[in-house]
């Protein structure tokens, strides 16, 4: 009888894994995706999701793309039930013989009071939502001559992307009707980081690098600056200032679906320990890929969830499973190198630090675009990687 292989979630882990298996794999197991919607997207892209700027596909429809082999259940997963092997949605139950849980990331509001009152960069639909929100509030702002302010709260990757593409909507809207520069001045952007510098992973050089081209786009940071409470249209910081603003965007931390997170699975903020194959730690037949990953760094602690990571955990899983299915004997173990970072700062420029070298400028823009583009020929064939 062939195995049921039941993989949860469709972001870059679970799609990665299920688009690096060969076909034969595909007569020698049944396998099944769970997902809430019935599209991938880009989530290194949200934040241009989240400004209305215009950089090719984004959101992928899964039978787009995936082998028709598979079978795609659009339903939302309440419950994984680990002694009768089945996992348990709003609708029905899925029974496996080998899991894969690929859930993905959500946002983590550190029990923030007031959290309510912002908004998430955590989805495709919450993105666009935001979208949605700044034209109004910028036609608002324009009619009563008051502006619009915008406080971004996270300093990280998202945080930054949003805040320099955020600028750049705002300069181009008052451009394009006309606005004066002391009207266009009361539209702004605030990002508030709580360390001393931005991206703390590169140099101080290539901190600053950073920092000095957000500040030429007119967002204005707010360094070594803590948040004690969000109210509507005000963000409260703890040494007892505060900061009004029209839209506040919440960026300052993701964790592991709730779906990890509030199991009996042993997990720390949604991420699972896994050993060497991508097992969760004891168990023969749980891999966890993706955001909802822990693996070993091996200095004590563990590599932060990326795309970059969770593609590749997808790629070795799916070599891991054609092995398995052919009954062959495989010793390979899942081993990380990150190629590096890479930080856009509006559309044409980012900092970055690729394979020990520091970059800024439009080299590193450029080469997130390409790594963006190839994984649109990886889900569509390099036909379409330009898309």
């Amino acid at each position: 009888m062939r195995p049921n292989i039941v993989v949860i979630g469709a972001g870059y882990a679970g799609v990665s894994f299920l688009k690096s298996l060969d076909e034969a794999c595909f007569r020698l197991a049944n396998f099944t995706i769970i997902n809430k919607n019935s599209y991938h997207y880009h989530s290194t892209m949200l934040h241009k999701v989240a400004t209305a700027e215009k950089s090719g596909k984004i959101m992928f429809d899964l039978r787009e793309f995936l082998h028709p082999e598979i079978k795609i259940v659009q339903q939302v997963v309440i419950d994984i039930d680990e002694a009768s092997h089945m996992v348990v949605t709003e609708f029905g139950e899925f029974r496996y013989d080998y899991l894969v849980v690929a859930a993905g990331f959500e946002k983590e509001s550190f029990n923030l009071k007031g959290i309510e009152n912002a908004m998430f960069i955590d989805s495709y639909i919450q993105s666009g939502k935001i979208a949605e929100r700044l034209k109004l509030k910028f036609d608002e702002g324009l009619e009563s001559k008051n502006g619009l302010k915008v406080a971004v709260c996270g300093g990280g990757l998202t945080g930054i992307e949003f805040a320099a593409s955020c600028a750049d909507m705002l300069r181009k809207k008052c451009e394009f009707y006309g606005v004066s520069n002391e009207m266009a001045s009361k539209f702004s952007v605030h990002l508030i980081s709580s360390t001393p510098r931005l991206l703390t992973f590169f140099s101080e050089k290539l901190s600053q690098k950073t920092a000095d081209k957000l500040t030429e786009k007119g967002v204005k940071i707010l360094h070594s600056t803590r948040i004690d409470s969000l109210q509507d249209g005000k963000v409260v910081f703890q040494n007892g200032n505060t900061l009004d603003a029209d839209i506040i965007i919440w960026s300052a931390g993701v964790k592991g679906a709730s779906i990890v997170s509030d199991s009996d699975v042993e997990n720390e903020r949604g991420r699972v320990k896994v050993d060497d194959t991508l097992k969760a730690i004891g168990s023969k037949h749980r891999y966890y890929i993706g955001d909802v990953s822990a693996v070993s760094d091996g200095k004590g602690g563990f590599y932060p969830p990326t795309a970059q990571i969770a593609c590749e955990q997808g790629e070795f899983l799916a070599r891991h499973f054609k092995a398995m299915l052919f009954g062959e004997k495989t010793d390979e173990k899942f081993r990380f190198k990150s190629n590096g970072m890479i930080c856009s700062i509006g559309h044409s420029y980012a900092t970055a630090q690729v394979l020990g070298v520091e970059l800024g400028g439009w080299v590193p823009a450029f080469l997130k675009t390409m790594v963006e583009k190839k994984w649109n020929a990886k889900l569509l064939g390099f036909g379409e990687m330009f898309l």
